[in-house]
Order: structure tokens, then C-alpha cells, then sequence
């Protein structure tokens, strides 16, 4: 929401004042009266050029019988340090004439000739009475990121804000504006709240909330973001640190600095990328180019016509400056020796040439056109050449996935014939589809998609996947847009490695606005990472606290490990169609390792307590006396078999008091059928697992912890459509997650 155009009048003539004297910060006290303007407490101010500007009349306007006098330099951040800051009595105007004078001597004295810093003045300010403890003294502050734009910070303030937010307790980050409800939410989680509530000051808690909100409403004002108004300055950062809560109650600013500059006008103005066109995932004809003649040798397009092939595709117009005929797949097909060549529509071109003619390829590309860039850029130019001369000579309505990925899958259906394009054929990697298909995949490296293909052959998840590589062009927020609003997709993962400029705010909104799940695993998060991130695929990675207060605040479920975000994508795309209920959950095992074992993984969920019914009906179950049924998460012993098993999870299901359940089998026990042939039989676990999960909504997983024994077992139970993970913390920590996404979604909007 853009400033009421009073504050903004008044705020940008304090820009305008400043950059005239060519500074790009701002003094203390001009940073007090932006604050001021936003409706923030600052104290009450004087700045004087020189020390004779001070009167006894001027000091009578004080406040108490003290006051702080500063010096005011533009090339100096840090007053302090040079002794340019001093607590002076305030009934003499002589003598603070004096301690000006002296401040001035103390501060120019650190500095060589030459190299002496100017000194613009002296500032004059109230002095605040309050006590430097832990809570009093909160630091707010606002950074333009380069791929986030205004983030807001609330940190522990005063000197040693710094340190404590690195070795104590990280500063907290959220991405601007916030709304006063959002902020309020987030007041709720810091911890320095209780000493509030303690000492009887609830009210602290609301103050630091309006400063957050104006904070971030000014940051979000003067931001590349405002696209549609833009301001004639950027605020590149303010720190206020601290606010205090003074012993009269208000909640003052007493120190602040800002950066800004001029806003770059036309570059905020320049025309954004149309929307990305259907012929990426669903196309009438499909171009490919890069087919070889010499069906002896391997060639990535020659593999990638195979795979059009295979999925019943007969719309394929391939491409090579040779011209004349090739065989694939038992069929000769005619090769154009050019795009334009083609007389026949298409709306999707995958380029499988050599790299070096990647740029003239593109040159040629007619507008409109879906564009698959499977090779890399040219050994010789830099990617920040090649994409600048991409972006340069690409049309409007051309959009790009890669270079340097796998391209696009995309299962066929009612909705498209398929697309195919990640050249590893059938014999090397099984690619399976289905029903139960209804994941999109977005991800920086194929060697992930490929990784994740692998783990999930006994759930066949994925509608579709696009290995963007360098995403020169398409990239995360065009992806996520686009799959928000197409059908058949109801999950989102993305394996990042980078968010280029301006992409992570892009993300950020594209993020809030989808009511899909994104399952999200951030790589780069270390020094180390961040550069092989980068010499992967040439994107700025960024501040990964940054990245992950953008998560956290547009509800996305960030993962910190690899193994959850295959674990949760999972659990998210094989439950999406259960019905959330609450976050009371059951479990039935049959090892007491593995019910010890749930109960320690609970994070979000908590143990249900069955009603009198149930415990009824369990007893009834229990007739060899061994299980505990005084508890909810039963321990079945080795001794049940498959009918009394499946009675047990039956009878949590059907309870009310319950809304979800995981199941832990040790299949190894004689008394359970999961190998063999009578695996298979109605009355084995593997199937009344399977039909109950048919029978009830309510989101249930399996564990089953076991060798490659056991994969037929499993694949039959998640070819049923319930989620097989291969140990319980796997199994809970997916459900734990899943259930709370949707159950904060249900109570949030």
C-alpha cells in the first residue's frame, strides 16, 4: 500500500535535501524526522551547523536536565568510536558551546591530515531515561535484498545487537510490508514477550508491532517493487537501533541510519515477460533440432525424438542443416534444414545442437514459440554475456527453459498428448505415470530429477517435471504461476540453487498467491555451498536466512534436509485428496521400538486418546493379552497376524477422536503374509491395508523397515495410494508436516 501522499511529501524532500549536498546517507536527525513523518516516537531535536547556533532558549525546550549532543558527519558511521558523542548538562549553553568544540577537536584527532572527515554540524537530543536490559532496547531495521527487496529485521538492539544475534539468538527477517495481523502473529513466537507479560507491560508488545509495520511500509514505498508508482528514491537500508522503551513508557527511537539513492525510473518501468505458454507442457507439434544423420553414433536429440515417440507422439518435425531423411523408431522421418523450413504448426522447439550455435539457433526462433534449451551456452562467453544477449535479441512472446537442464516432462492425459525431453531412455531409468500422477517437479539440476524419478518408482507422482538448469528465461515464480492455475496438479516441489535479482520477491508473491503446497529444499545455504551453487548454474544464491523468512512467512514448507524433501513431496502428493480433520494421530506397530520411537518424532501432532468405544473394541481385538490398551499408539507384538492387524488400524480409523494415523509394520514377522505369493491374498496385510486406506479419508502412512526383500510388499501397499517410507521417523516427520500445513491453512485462510 502505497504512502499517503503528505508522508511521502514530506519524506521525499528529506531525500531531496540530502542527495542535493551529494550524500547517499542520512543524518541521525533526518532519519528521526522520516520516522517521525511514518508516526513513530523519535525524541525531541535540535541540529545547529555550528556551535554558536545553541541558546538557552533552544535548551529550555528540553526535556529533563540533560541532554545528548553528536556530531553530525557524513563520513563517519560511528560516532562513538571517535568519542563524537557525549551526555552534557543542559542549563548552560556556554558549555555546551564548549563540548561541541571539543567533540570536534576529540574526532578530527583519529584521523590523519588528508583524511579527516567532515563535520556538518552538531545534533542536540532529548535524553531518555531507560534501562539497558535484555528487552529494552529493540533493534528494527530494514535491507533492500538484491533478489528479495525489503526485508525487515527485529533483533535484541544496543551495542551489541550484532553479536548477540549471531551467537545467541538470529535476528528475526520478514519480508515487507507486513500487515499489523502479521506482525502481531509474529510477536506471538518471540520469546522476549514473556519477560513483558512478567514485569506487567503487555502493551510493549503492540508498540514494537506499529514500529515493524511502519518500518516495513516505508521500506516497501521507497522499493523497486513499486512498479506502478514509482518513487523518486530507493531506501537502500535504515537501522534503528535501538528503539527503547523509556521509564515513562514511550517507545522512542534514539539512534538511526539510512542509505538511499535515486530511483533508476525507466529501468522500474520496463515491460515484464509475458505469461508462459501452454506449448511448454502441452503442444501442437514439436519441433527438435539437432538431429543427427549417423544413427551409429549417440545423439541427445535423436533419444529425445525416441521419447516423443514412446509417449504416441507422431507431430514431430525434426531439424538438420543437412536436410534429407533419418530412421528412429522404425520410421523414416523427413529432416528440415531449418525452423522456417518447417511448413507445418508447432509450439514447442527443443534445441539438442551443439552449444556454440546455441545464440544463432535463438536468433532464428519466430515469436510465440515455447523454447526447450537443452545444451549448454558457448565454451567462450560468460553466462552474464550470454544471457544479456538472450534477453536482448529474445521476442516477447518466446520464453526459454534452460540452458543446461534436462528440459520438460510432462504426462500425457486428457489434457496434453506428453512431453518428454530428459533424453534418458527406457532401458536406463523407468519414468512411470498415473491416476495418482500429480506432482510438478521444478528443478535447477537433472541429476536431482533423475535422483528423485528413482525413489518414488513404486509411486508414480510426477505430472510433470522441468529442469531449467540456468533459467536464462523461465524461472521458479513463472512455474509456480503456472502451475497454480493448471489442472492435474495439486503439489509443488523445487529443489533451488539460486535466486537471480528481483526472482526471489518474484517467488515471494507467486508463493502467497497459490493455494498449492510447495515443497521446498534450498542448497547453497553455506559459504561453500553458495559458490558451488553458483558455478553450477551461474544464479546469485543469496542470504539463506532471508530465503527462509520468505518461506516461512508466504507458508511454504521449507525442508532442511534432503531426505524430508523426498520424504514430504511424497506424503504431500499421495495424501493431497485426504480430508484434514485436526492434529490428534494414532499408531499401530508392531514393534515397541517403533511406537517409542513415533511418540519421540511428534512435533505438530499430538497423541490422540481413544474413546471408550474404541478401547472396547481394541480389548476385544487383544486376545492374546499382550498389547497395552491403555494407549493410543499400540504396540501389536509380534504375535498378531494379518486379520487382527488390520482390525487394530481399523478401529483407530473409525475413531473420532482421531484424525490421523501411521502404521509401522516389521515385516519379517512369520505371522504377517509379505512375501510370496499369498502376499497378495484379500486377507493379507498388504491388501486390507490397501482397502482401508480406500475405505477412510483420513491421511494415513506406513512405515515399513525393511530390505529389497520387501519390495514387492511395498510397492503393492503405495500402489494403493498410501504413502511407504522405510523407517518411522520418515513416516511421522512426512505426516507431522503434512497435517500441519493444512491445519494452519484451515485456521489462516
Amino acid at each position: 500500500m502505497p504512502l499517503a501522499p503528505e508522508t511521502s511529501r514530506l519524506i521525499d524532500a528529506v531525500f531531496y535535501n540530502a542527495a542535493k549536498e551529494g550524500r547517499s546517507t542520512l543524518h541521525e536527525h533526518e532519519v528521526y524526522a522520516v520516522l517521525s513523518a511514518m508516526g513513530l516516537d523519535v525524541p525531541y531535536y535540535r541540529f545547529v551547523k555550528s556551535p554558536e547556533e545553541v541558546a538557552g532558549s533552544m535548551l529550555a525546550r528540553f526535556p529533563g536536565g540533560h541532554v545528548m549532543v553528536k556530531t553530525v558527519s557524513r563520513d563517519l558511521s560511528h560516532n562513538q568510536k571517535y568519542g563524537g558523542v557525549k551526555k552534557v548538562a543542559s542549563s548552560d549553553p556556554l558549555f555546551v558551546r564548549y563540548v561541541m568544540h571539543s567533540m570536534r577537536e576529540e574526532v578530527l584527532r583519529h584521523f590523519p591530515e588528508g583524511e579527516k572527515p567532515r563535520i556538518d554540524g552538531f545534533l542536540v537530543v532529548e535524553f531518555a531515561k531507560f534501562t539497558q536490559s535484555l528487552g529494552s532496547e529493540i533493534l528494527v531495521g530494514l535491507k533492500d535484498d538484491a533478489n528479495f527487496g525489503p526485508v525487515l529485521t527485529l533483533s535484541k538492539g544496543g551495542d551489541d545487537a550484532e553479536f548477540f544475534a549471531r551467537y545467541y539468538d538470529p535476528a528475526n527477517l520478514f519480508l515487507a510490508p507486513i500487515t499489523l495481523d502479521e506482525a502481531r502473529d509474529a510477536m506471538r513466537n518471540i520469546k522476549i514477550r514473556h519477560k513483558y507479560d512478567d514485569a506487567g507491560h503487555p502493551g510493549y508488545l503492540e508498540m514494537i508491532v506499529r514500529s515493524m509495520v511502519a518500518v516495513s511500509e516505508l521500506g516497501a514505498h521507497y522499493s523497486a517493487q513499486q512498479v506502478e508508482n514509482p518513487p523518486p528514491f530507493l531506501l537502500r537500508s535504515i537501522d534503528v537501533n535501538p528503539f527503547v522503551f523509556t521509564e515513562e513508557g514511550r517507545f522512542i527511537a534514539v539512534d538511526g541510519f539510512a542509505e538511499f539513492e535515486p530511483a533508476d525510473v525507466a529501468a522500474k518501468r520496463s515491460k515484464r515477460r509475458a505469461h508462459l505458454p501452454d506449448g511448454f507442457f502441452a503442444p501442437k507439434g514439436v519441433a527438435i533440432v539437432g538431429v543427427s544423420h549417423d544413427t551409429s553414433k549417440y545423439s541427445m536429440a535423436r533419444n529425445i525424438v525416441e521419447l516423443f515417440t514412446d509417449l504416441g507422439r507422431d507431430d514431430l518435425y525434426l531439424v538438420n542443416p543437412k536436410g534429407g531423411t533419418v530412421e528412429i523408431c522404425g520410421r523414416a522421418w523427413p529432416l528440415y534444414e531449418n525452423l522456417a523450413a518447417i511448413d507445418r504448426p508447432y509450439d514447442l522447439v527443443v534445441y539438442a545442437a551443439p552449444a556454440k550455435s546455441t545464440l544463432d539457433f535463438l536468433s532464428e526462433v519466430p515469436d510465440g514459440k515455447a523454447v526447450i534449451v537443452v545444451s549448454g551456452i558457448p565454451g567462450e562467453i560468460h553466462y552474464p554475456e550470454f544471457a544479456s544477449r538472450v534477453h536482448a535479441m529474445l521476442p516477447h512472446h518466446t520464453r526459454i527453459v534452460g540452458p543446461n537442464g534436462m528440459g520438460v516432462f510432462y504426462a500425457p492425459g486428457e489434457d496434453s498428448l506428453g512431453v518428454n525431453t530428459l533424453f534418458i531412455g527406457e532401458d536406463r531409468m523407468r519414468l512411470d505415470y498415473g491416476p495418482m500422477s500429480n506432482t510438478a517437479l521444478l528443478t535447477q539440476s537433472g541429476g536431482m530429477a533423475i535422483t528423485f524419478i528413482e525413489r518414488t518408482q513404486f509411486a508414480p507422482i510426477f505430472k510433470a517435471i522441468v529442469s531449467f538448469g540456468n533459467k536464462v528465461d523461465v524461472d521458479f515464480p513463472d512455474l509456480v504461476n503456472y502451475f497454480s492455475e493448471r489442472k492435474g496438479v495439486d503439489v509443488m516441489a523445487l529443489y533451488v540453487e539460486g535466486m537471480d535479482p528481483g526472482e526471489g520477491r518474484r517467488f515471494f508473491d507467486a508463493a502467497r498467491r497459490t493455494k498449492k503446497p510447495l515443497i521446498v529444499y534450498k542448497s547453497g545455504r553455506t559459504e561453500a555451498g553458495v559458490k558451488a551453487a553458483a558455478s553450477h548454474t551461474a544464479s546469485m544464491s543469496g542470504s539463506y536466512e532471508v530465503f527462509q523468512a520468505a518461506c516461512l512467512q508466504a507458508d511454504v514448507v521449507l525442508t532442511d534436509d534432503l531426505s524430508d524433501f523426498y520424504n514430504f513431496t511424497k506424503a504431500f502428493s499421495m495424501l493431497s485428496r485426504r480430508r484434514i480433520r485436526g492434529r490428534r494421530v494414532a499408531g499401530i506397530v508392531n514393534a515397541g521400538l517403533d511406537a517409542t520411537m513415533g511418540a519421540d518424532t511428534l512435533k505438530y501432532l499430538t497423541q490422540a486418546t481413544f474413546a471408550t468405544e474404541t478401547v472396547e473394541r481394541i480389548r476385544a481385538l487383544n486376545t492374546s493379552g499382550l498389547v497395552d490398551t491403555s494407549t493410543s499408539f499400540l504396540d501389536l507384538t509380534p504375535m498378531t497376524a494379518d486379520v487382527g492387524f488390520a482390525g487394530f488400524v481399523e478401529a483407530a480409523l473409525a475413531d473420532d477422536g482421531v484424525d490421523c494415523v501411521f502404521v509401522a509394520v516389521l515385516p519379517h514377522i512369520e505371522n504377517l503374509r509379505t512375501m510370496g505369493p499369498h502376499m497378495r491374498d484379500p486377507d493379507a496385510i498388504g491388501p486390507l491395508l490397501a482397502a482401508l486406506g480406500r475405505k477412510y479419508d483420513k491421511p494415513m502412512v506406513v512405515s515399513v523397515n525393511a530390505s529389497g526383500h520387501y519390495e514387492e510388499f511395498i510397492r503393492m501397499i503405495e500402489e494403493s495410494g498410501l504413502p511407504v517410507f522405510g523407517d518411522i521417523r520418515s513416516a511421522i516427520r512426512s505426516l507431522d508436516a503434512f497435517v500441519e500445513h493444512w491445519d494452519r491453512r484451515k485456521h489462516h485462510g
